[in-house]
């Protein structure tokens, strides 16, 4: 439900005509609830030596939560002209 909220904050801020830095804090917090969630896996994988797939992982994660974030945004921006 956080993550909800956080795509939905960003999208608010670009309906508000907010700075477009509002999409790295809003994948921020969803890169935070996405480790929040799944630690344990991480946890697990360092344990087996699965380094190099943890860090793809991350990575594309971070990616998910930029598109994510920054689409909302867009998407409010849109709305805001409409």
């Amino acid at each position: 439900m956080l993550a909800y909220l956080a795509i939905f904050g960003s999208c608010l801020a670009g309906y508000a005509g907010a700075p477009p830095w509002i999409v790295a804090a809003s994948a921020i917090a969803l890169m935070a609830l996405s480790y929040a969630e799944h630690h344990g896996l991480y946890r697990r994988g360092q344990e087996l030596g699965l380094i190099d797939v943890l860090e793809w992982t991350l990575m594309r994660s971070a990616f998910n939560a930029v598109i994510a974030a920054g689409g909302a945004y867009v998407g409010g921006w849109v709305f805001r002209l409409i």
